[in-house]
């Protein structure tokens, strides 16, 4: 299977991302592998969330209902909290909430008021893409995630310059600038060469993150 493949090449703790455009038995076969592997987490689309419950309902992994806020507005946000409200009747152990950076104060002010409604007993990780947080943005960001009570920070590398990529630096600023004490930190960054570098700079800068560091990888569709 080429999740094997993948997976053989990565020696960090990853955890599971499935693309939104996958079927059902695709989706069965990721968590086949998330089992045999010992991978604790796995983030699904909203709709992906019923059908991975029942493979793993009993096998203490969590299942992560995934979405993305391009405006913070108030029917936006309204609409996202129904959704996730109903994944977590699905079976989702939390949810990851991909934002714009420039509309995560908004989406912090409007989500806050039922944060403990909405997310009791479930646990809650804002995305971010790295490339969008300038080196003074850092206390503003952890600002917003200690308001809101997040459980993680996921840093997103949306777009890979390669040799011209300033991504180890933006992470070295951020590790150093971290600030949220009851969040942990994961990781959408591509492959094996971009989760060893932030390993490594989790492993140095900032080493009480490291046991509860993930890093997603893609093995199935997309998005």
């Amino acid at each position: 299977m080429q999740a094997d493949v993948i997976l053989d090449e990565i020696k960090e703790p990853v955890a599971l991302w499935c693309g939104a455009d996958v079927d059902a038995t695709d989706l069965a076969n990721a968590t086949s592998v998330a089992l045999a592997r010992g991978i604790d987490i796995i983030s699904v689309a909203p709709d992906g969330v019923r059908v991975v419950w029942p493979w793993i309902e009993n096998a203490h992994k969590e299942i992560l209902g995934r979405f993305y806020v391009n405006r913070a507005d108030e029917g936006s946000v309204s609409e996202l909290s129904a959704n996730i409200n109903s994944v977590f009747k699905s079976g989702a152990d939390g949810a990851q909430v991909f934002v714009k950076v420039s509309e995560l104060g908004k989406l912090v002010s409007q989500l806050y008021s039922i944060r403990d409604d909405l997310f009791f007993n479930k646990r809650l990780y804002v995305g971010l893409d790295i490339g969008e947080i300038g080196p003074f943005d850092w206390d503003d960001v952890f600002s917003a995630l200690r308001k809101i009570r997040a459980n993680g920070l996921i840093l997103v590398l949306a777009r890979d310059a390669g040799d011209k990529s300033d991504f180890v630096g933006r992470l070295y600023a951020g590790l150093c600038a971290w600030n949220a004490p009851d969040a942990c930190v994961h990781f959408v960054v591509g492959g094996a060469k971009r989760i060893e570098e932030a390993n490594r700079l989790v492993q140095s800068v900032c080493p009480k993150l490291a046991p509860d560091a993930r890093f997603f990888v893609n093995i199935l569709g997309t998005r």
